[in-house]
């Protein structure tokens, strides 16, 4: 009787597994394995088997112009463009580099050229002590620069694509890992940090940050962040084609749901602003 019950209980699975439906993702391997453990718990709750494959943007938006995949997930980096025109496309999360100092430093906004100035070598500026930047008292505490990136963050590389012109950082920036970082900063107000996630420290001042010396300075709130004007920033977005619509409908608000903004944030990734995913979820329309 057992042995005829289990079998029962198979068939019944493999039927089960037959009938849910395929839906093929092409993610940036930034973010991938970030959203795969509630989609597959979606999935599991809603009959749908998911395919997701962590590969690079360019190489997932190939794919979903071949039909190779049903839905694309792709990192579009400041002043590049996004390809309304080619898909649906919905915004989706972002990730940020953080400026902090010690809660001492006098200074509360710097602008991306001093941060080239700081931090990389061969730019227009060259800045070594916070006299340099104009800190009145602080003339000859020179600079001490650190990075405190992590190793599986991008934040390093999108600070210096976002602040360098030749793209090179200074020798004398000392590398630490995420756990040091904060308290190297509080033991040194002469130091000056690039992190992957905001600080918890109590004596660590996040900086905000203008793209020029004639912009408004921003710090990396979540809607700073979502709406551009905190410029140390990479943007993800959803893509995929009209004809798809109705059929991705759950995997989209999936995508936009609680459940994968809570695994971005645990992942120092930034979603969508609550309200703002909220406002879409409401307003999306997947009438083909």
């Amino acid at each position: 009787m057992k042995f005829g019950h289990s079998l029962i209980i198979s068939s019944l699975l493999c039927f089960s597994t037959l009938q849910a439906e395929e839906i093929r993702i092409a993610a940036s391997d930034l973010l991938a394995k970030f959203i795969e453990a509630p989609l597959l718990k979606f999935g599991a709750e809603h009959e749908i088997v998911f395919d997701i494959d962590g590969i690079g943007s360019l190489p997932a938006l190939d794919r979903l112009r071949a039909n190779e995949v049903d839905l694309a997930i792709i990192a579009v980096p400041r002043g590049s463009e996004v390809p309304r025109d080619e898909f649906n496309i919905f915004p989706f999360a972002y990730d940020a580099a953080i400026v902090a100092v010690h809660e001492n430093n006098p200074l509360i906004e710097i602008s991306l050229a001093q941060l080239a100035g700081i931090f990389g070598s061969n730019e227009e500026s060259n800045f070594n002590t916070w006299g340099d930047l104009g800190l009145s008292g602080w003339g000859n505490r020179s600079i001490k620069m650190l990075s405190g990136a992590g190793g599986d963050s991008i934040a390093l590389e999108l600070f210096k694509h976002s602040a360098f012109r030749q793209g090179t950082m200074k020798s004398s920036v000392t590398v630490v890992s995420p756990r040091e970082v904060e308290g190297l900063i509080g033991s040194d107000a002469s130091s000056i940090a690039i992190l992957s996630k905001m600080p918890t420290q109590q004596n660590v001042k996040v900086l905000m940050v203008s793209p020029d010396a004639r912009s408004t300075a921003f710090g990396p709130s979540n809607d700073n962040v979502h709406y551009g004007d905190y410029p140390i920033r990479l943007a993800f977005y959803i893509a995929y084609n009209q004809r798809n619509s109705s059929r991705l409908e759950r995997v989209i608000r999936a995508l936009l749901g609680d459940e994968v903004a809570t695994s971005l944030r645990s992942h120092d990734m930034l979603p969508l602003p609550d309200t703002v995913r909220q406002k879409l979820l409401a307003d999306l329309d997947f009438e083909e």
